[in-house]
Order: structure tokens, then C-alpha cells, then sequence
């Protein structure tokens, strides 16, 4: 019998990730003849991958960008396309002929996925399957043989949390783009997790509480309570934080708990009375898979089974419509706003936001702490249209929940000056907050400076008015005393240190040479920036070893902390952009309440929950550079800022600890976050 011949139609990180890969044991059984997108660059790159791994006829694989274009040559295809792209290219598929493998979700609107499984259910219809691999789990599949063979006794409650940091890179923003993703993490993870429990469970469901954090945009996290019939399910999805990854399965008999990724690690089947069954990994019985290739090579070998007829689809278009079915009444009934104040705190446009009315601002950096901060406060706090430029899209899975109307996020590299100036097109302003943070000295500082050079020569050629650029306060002489003003002395220069002071130093500079009739630049100076998100001065201190609190200040009596609130820090940038008489001139930004060292430390020691310094363990040395810092006597003054800008930080320090906290609960930054 000849091979299915197989088109794969959308050709991003998924189907390369997945399907691709999935192919070449099928020798003989299915055919590669079509990969199909709308970008030819991702077809080609697939196919690439695909004769890197040795697939057969690759030189026979027709490109299109449409699958009318390619439709003498494949009998089947497995749609990979955005979400809301789903019921359109299904139908068209089918009412041509060929057979389907349709990646999860089935659809993003009950009524499209009702309409697919009725065209699925006509005698004549092509075969209609869904991608459900996780049915092919191990671990899954012995829960589901655990549950039929009621070694479990009456299952009474389902504990499901999944979640993590966003890691998977996608080839564009369509994940996070609500007109082509439909839904956030609650479409995209609970797909799988939904079509298990079903799988387990049964149909009878209800959605008891369901709760998200979108604000227009689509969810990073949701909570779901559903019922079962009787059984209890609480779930809990994240795309930002650590939830882990594990599924509790109570019975009046046993509780079975197993990891939910691939693999699934170390899973245990215990009973009511505590004696242990089992503990360890959990045997592939066919026709699971112990391999993360050979699960998506099994389910296209048993799509073509189906397709020639000779096998039931493991999963089919039935399952894909209780799934949208599920999805879309937590979406459409029970849904409740997840409280995030450190997100939504300065969302109403005031007199300020107002003045940005008409602006198009872009932000490098726009992923980072204080960049995401600027695009959060620009999209909710006024009526710019806001351009967040990021160097790859998964690490800005943060701002997928903001109100997309306004959003256009642009892919560009600091060391790229083309791409740069096609994102900065029709903006006005650049607030560049994008810095070297990664890779050795050398890349660093040609992120900080030379990159720091691109976009100054990208936003002239782009003509933009005005380029706001993050400095820093540690640009001035560290052995400066007494008030600290924009006229102290700078940090000398020091050409064979490329750390990030002198990169700062050295950016810095770039952008006030900068300043002249075609380009205004203004240059903001903070000094220690902490909120939510923070790195080194937020989740760095709160991860620290515990030993290290022993000498790290205390009380009153210590250093001078020219400390910002992160919010108090984008007031600043926000006027900065409008404000005329900010032109030319560089600002030192911080809050004029007076604060130590050892009260920052102490706000610290209270959140991580530890007790008095005298009775903490030391562990190894804190360095005598870090130290040092924490004596400087030098104390930043904001009059300019207030004078020229308007200018006056709005969060006292004890409020900024308090919702600093409350994030740091949320994010489960450290074990010892009290919430």
C-alpha cells in the first residue's frame, strides 16, 4: 500500500518542534510531499530540518502558502496554524478531500467546533483527528488504567498545577496575539490538561470558579474549580511562574501523583492507609510511548491507520469540541478577575497620561523589568500607541495580558541597525531601557554601547523626535560625599574596565552627544530600582543565602540607599517623553524619603521571613566591594527633576516593600515569601 502522502500545514516552532521530527521512522508509511505557510521562510526552514533528520524525498517537497496551492500533492495534513485560523482551514481541507490531524484546540468558538464535528461525522467526510498526545504519556496512561481498573477506589478529588517561565520560543507573537491565539494559558495548556480529565473522568462536568489575569489581552495565569460529577478538580496555570509540574489523583482507596511534563519522573500510587505501591518512573504499555519523538511518530502512524481505514483515531473530533466546550465556559461564564494591584496600580489615564495622547512610543527592552514596566503603565495609564521591541517574544510573555488595540510588539536585535529602524518607523519617541545583561564582558558592553549607538542612529533614520534613555546614578564618582547632584563629578573613565558602570558611563555620553536639531535626547539617572519583576535588587536579594544576611546592614544607622519604587521610576519616563524643557538634559530619579541600607535590608529580611542579624549563621563572605557600596554617605537630590519635569516620587518606601511583597508571594520568588 503506498504512503499517505502528508502536507504539513503551518510551519512554526510547533510543527518543527513536534511533527517534523515525528517523520522519518515512518519511511514507507507516510509521505512528506507539502509544507505550507504563509511565510515562505518557515516552510523552508522545516524542510531544512527535515532533511537535516533524513526524511526521505525531501527534494520533492513542494513550498506553498496555501494548501490550494499544493493540493495534488498530499491526501493528508496536520493543520499547525494559530488557533482562530483553525476552523477555517479544517473546513477547507476537508471539503477538499483530505483527511486532518488538527492541533489543539480544536477551535476557539463553540459553534466553529460543533460545525467541524458535524462535517467530521458524514459517512463520506474525510477522517477528522485531534493531536491529544498526552494520552500517549506513560504516566497517563496508567492513571487512566488506574481509575478503569478502580484501583483507586471512587476518585474524590483531582490536584493539577502546571507551570512555569515561558520557554518556549516562538517564531512570532501569534501565541500572545488574542486575534490568532484566541485565549492565553487556559487555551494553549488546559487544552491538554481538559481532554485528560475527560479522558479519566467522563464527560459530566461543571465549571464551579474560574479565575485569570487578562486585561484585554490573553491570560498568563488561570485557576479553574471544576466538577466531575462528584469529583473535586482544582487547577492552576502559569506561563510566569514556578508552579511546578504534578497532578494528584485522590480515591477513597489510593492517591496516584504524577508529574505532567515528558517525562514524567518520579510518580507514586499510595493507599488511603499509607503503604506504597509504586515509586519511579512509570512503564510505556502501547500505545504510550517512552520517547518524545515516538509519541507524535505514533500518533501520525495512527492517523494514517485511520486514514486507510484500518484503525479508530486515538483521538477524535468528539473530544476536540468537549474541550472547546470547557474552555469557553470558563471564558464565557464563570470567569473572575485574578487581583494583581502591582500590575494594574496607576491604570487610569491621568493629566500626564493624557499629555502622550497621539504618541507612538516605542521601548527597547520592552521584556526586561523596567522596560515591561513602561509598556504595562503606557498601555494602561494612557492612549499612546505603544511599539514594545524585544529581542526574541517568550521572554514577553508578561505583557500578553495587557489591551492589544494599542500594542504593536516588534522583533529586533541592538546590534542590528535595520531592524531597529523598522521598528522605530512612525514613532515618535524611543525609550530605551535595553542593556547588555547576557553573554561574557565583551558582549555586554556591545550590547550597552555600541547597541546603544544603533538605536540613536536607527531612531534618526526612522525619524523619531526623541530618544529617553535609562542611566544609571552609578555613572558619578563613587567616592562622591554629601548631596549628589547632576553637576557632581562623573566616575572616571576607565578603558580597560567594560563593566557595567563604564557601560552605562559610555552610553550615556552616546545619547547627550546625541542631543541636537533633528534628535532630542533626554538621559534619566535612577539609583537602586526595586518592584515587582526587579531583578538585582528585588528577586536577586530575595533569593540570597540566608548566611549572607548576617553582615548585611541593619537598622537606621548605616549607608545612604537612593532607592526608587520601579513605578515612581516610569512617572518619571512617561513625562520625560512629553515634557519640552526635558530636552538636552539628563535627570537623577529617586524618592527624596530618606533611607538606609539597613532598612532596605530589614524590608528584605521581613519578606524572606528571617529573624534579627544577631541570631542569623554567617556564611561565606559577603565581598568588601558590595559592602562598601552599602557605606556610601552620597545622597541623590531630585530638584531638576521636580523643577523641570514635574517630577516627585509618589511611593513611600514602606508601600513599595508591600507590593513588592505581594508580587514576590504570587511569583513564589523564594520558599519563605509570606503571603
Amino acid at each position: 500500500m503506498p504512503p499517505v502522502r502528508l502536507a504539513i500545514v503551518g510551519c512554526g516552532a510547533a510543527a518543527r518542534g513536534c511533527h517534523v521530527p515525528a517523520l522519518p521512522p515512518l519511511k514507507g508509511d507516510v509521505q512528506l510531499t507539502a509544507l505550507v505557510d504563509r511565510d515562505p521562510r518557515q516552510a523552508r526552514a522545516a524542510l531544512e530540518l527535515y532533511r537535516e533528520l533524513g526524511g526521505t524525498g525531501a527534494d520533492e517537497v513542494v513550498i506553498a502558502t496555501d494548501p490550494a496551492e499544493a493540493a495534488d500533492t498530499f491526501d493528508a495534513a496536520v493543520v499547525v496554524v494559530p488557533h482562530t485560523l483553525h476552523a477555517r482551514t479544517v473546513q477547507s481541507l476537508l471539503a477538499a478531500g483530505k483527511h486532518v490531524l488538527l492541533e489543539k484546540p480544536m477551535t476557539t468558538s463553540v459553534e466553529d467546533a460543533r460545525h467541524l464535528v458535524d462535517l467530521a461525522a458524514d459517512a463520506s467526510a474525510p477522517v477528522l483527528a485531534m493531536a491529544h498526545p498526552r494520552r500517549l504519556f506513560p504516566a497517563y496512561a496508567w492513571v487512566k488504567r488506574l481509575v478503569e481498573g478502580g484501583d483507586l477506589g471512587d476518585v474524590v478529588r483531582v490536584d493539577w498545577a502546571e507551570g512555569h517561565p515561558y520557554a518556549w520560543e516562538p517564531v512570532s507573537w501569534s501565541m500572545f496575539d488574542r486575534r490568532l491565539a484566541g485565549g492565553g494559558v487556559l487555551t494553549d495548556t488546559a487544552s491538554h490538561v481538559f481532554d485528560t480529565l475527560l479522558w479519566w473522568l467522563g464527560p459530566d462536568v461543571e465549571v464551579v470558579r474560574y479565575e485569570d489575569n487578562s486585561l484585554g489581552g490573553v491570560e498568563t495565569d488561570a485557576s479553574a474549580h471544576l466538577r466531575f460529577g462528584t469529583v473535586d478538580v482544582h487547577c492552576e496555570f502559569s506561563r510566569l511562574r514556578d508552579l511546578g509540574i504534578s497532578c494528584r489523583v485522590t480515591g477513597t482507596k489510593a492517591t496516584v501523583t504524577i508529574g505532567t511534563d515528558f517525562p514524567a519522573g518520579e510518580c507514586t500510587l499510595v493507599t488511603s492507609d499509607g503503604v506504597e505501591l509504586h515509586r519511579g518512573d512509570v512503564e510505556a504499555v502501547a500505545p504510550a510511548q517512552g520517547e518524545w519523538e515516538l509519541l507524535f511518530t505514533e500518533q501520525l502512524a495512527n492517523f494514517a491507520a485511520a486514514v486507510r481505514g484500518t484503525a479508530a483515531v486515538h483521538s477524535g473530533p468528539e473530544d476536540g469540541l468537549r474541550v472547546v466546550e470547557l474552555i469557553q465556559e470558563c471564558y464565557g461564564g464563570a470567569r473572575e478577575d485574578a487581583a494583581q494591584p502591582w500590575t494594574t496600580r496607576g491604570a487610569v489615564p491621568d493629566a500626564d497620561g493624557a499629555a502622550l495622547d497621539g504618541r507612538t512610543v516605542a521601548v527597547t527592552g520592552a521584556s526586561g523589568f523596567i522596560g515591561g514596566r513602561v509598556v504595562e503603565r503606557l498601555a494602561l495609564g494612557t492612549r499612546a500607541q505603544v511599539r514594545p521591541v524585544v529581542r526574541g517574544f517568550g521572554r514577553a510573555a508578561r505583557l500578553s495580558v495587557l489591551p492589544q488595540d494599542r500594542l504593536e510588539f516588534r522583533q529586533a536585535d541592538l546590534l542590528g541597525t535595520d531592524g531597529l529602524r523598522a521598528a522605530f518607523e512612525g514613532c515618535d519617541t524611543v525609550v530605551h531601557c535595553a542593556f547588555g545583561s547576557a553573554g561574557d564582558e565583551a558582549d555586554r558592553w556591545a550590547a550597552s554601547v555600541e547597541g546603544t549607538a544603533n538605536v540613536l542612529a536607527a531612531a534618526r533614520a526612522a525619524g523619531v523626535r526623541r530618544v529617553v534613555h535609562l542611566s544609571t546614578i552609578d555613572v558619578y564618582d563613587p567616592a562622591a560625599t554629601g548631596e549628589l547632584t547632576e553637576e557632581s563629578p562623573a566616575r572616571p573613565a576607565d578603558p580597560a574596565d567594560r563593566e557595567y558602570e563604564q557601560q552605562k558611563l559610555a552610553a550615556e555620553r552616546l545619547v547627550l552627544d546625541a542631543h541636537g536639531p533633528d534628535l532630542e535626547t533626554v538621559v534619566l539617572q535612577p539609583g537602586v530600582v526595586y518592584g515587582p519583576w526587579g531583578g538585582q535588587w528585588t528577586t536577586a536579594q530575595l533569593r540570597r543565602a540566608e548566611g549572607d544576611f548576617a553582615a548585611l546592614p541593619t537598622g537606621e544607622d548605616s549607608g545612604v540607599c537612593n532607592a526608587v519604587y520601579v513605578d515612581d521610576l516610569v512617572d518619571a519616563v512617561l513625562l520625560a517623553v512629553g515634557e519640552d524643557a526635558a530636552a538636552g538634559q539628563r535627570f537623577l530619579i529617586g524618592n527624596g524619603e530618606a533611607l538606609g541600607w539597613g532598612r532596605f535590608f530589614d524590608a528584605i529580611r521581613s519578606l524572606r521571613g528571617l529573624g534579627e542579624p544577631a541570631g542569623q549563621c554567617a556564611g561565606d563572605p559577603v565581598p568588601d566591594w558590595e559592602l562598601e557600596l552599602y557605606r556610601s554617605t552620597a545622597r541623590a537630590r531630585y530638584d531638576k527633576a521636580e523643577r523641570l519635569l514635574g517630577f516627585t516620587a509618589r511611593t513611600p518606601f514602606a508601600e513599595g516593600v508591600e507590593l513588592s511583597g505581594q508580587w514576590a508571594a504570587w511569583a513564589r520568588q523564594v520558599p519563605e515569601v509570606r503571603s
